[in-house]
């Protein structure tokens, strides 16, 4: 779990999915895997925090695939829409590697330790029991094995996120339009069409009434 904020193709969402479907057969306690889980993502959220924010991720650049990863981090914090609240922060934690986005986000904003670790925080708790439930409902729910019902859950999550990305895509892409429609246009004059002058209307001079000799 800590290591998945730094790389995050690592399987370890379902690995904390399938700790829920076997939590609902009894065979591991599910406040263990919460905990464990918990454990593992503040470690990971505030490590790739500190990375952003004292520019610690220079020694990735010394590897290729340092260069890559950083890359790859930057492209899904983009990609994410660069929310700059606290709210969104936390929206980008249900997206597919938003757990990266949302503490590179926050590292390169500079966010306060206070504020980063209440994220981390809220965060990190919200997206444990979500994950953990994906695999523990399925399985008490219905009588599918542990497997099944883990890659039920993967198909739920993914579905989920997925839904969470396009509609923040969608909202960015109103935004965006909605600036440039409130944006003053200026006037363009085609190619070989030469600038109309403007045109003053003058006063009428009317005729001098009677007994003006001027």
């Amino acid at each position: 779990m800590a290591l998945t904020a730094l790389v995050p193709p690592l399987p370890s969402e379902f690995m904390v999915i399938a700790s829920g479907a076997l939590a609902a057969e009894g065979l591991v306690p599910i406040h263990g895997a919460f905990f464990a889980t918990f454990a593992g993502c503040l470690a990971g959220d505030i490590g790739l925090y500190a990375l952003f924010r004292y520019k610690f991720i220079r020694v990735l650049y010394r590897w290729r695939w340092g260069r890559l990863l950083h890359r790859k981090i930057l492209r899904i914090s983009l990609h994410a829409g660069g929310p700059s609240t606290w709210a969104g922060l936390l929206v980008v934690f249900a997206m597919p590697f938003g757990r990266s986005a949302a503490m590179a986000t926050a590292g390169m904003m500079r966010m306060s330790w206070a504020r980063l670790l209440s994220l981390a925080i809220t965060g990190g708790f919200m997206w444990s029991w979500w994950l953990i439930g994906l695999g523990f409902l399925p399985t008490s729910a219905t009588d599918l094995p542990p497997w099944l019902s883990t890659v039920l859950g993967i198909t739920v999550g993914s579905a989920a996120g997925a839904a969470i990305a396009y509609i923040g895509t969608r909202r960015r892409r109103a935004q965006r339009q909605h600036r440039l429609e409130a944006s003053p246009r200026k006037h363009v004059v085609p190619a070989g069409e030469p600038p109309k002058r403007e045109t003053t209307s003058r006063c009428q001079i009317h005729p001098t009434l009677e007994g003006d000799h001027s």
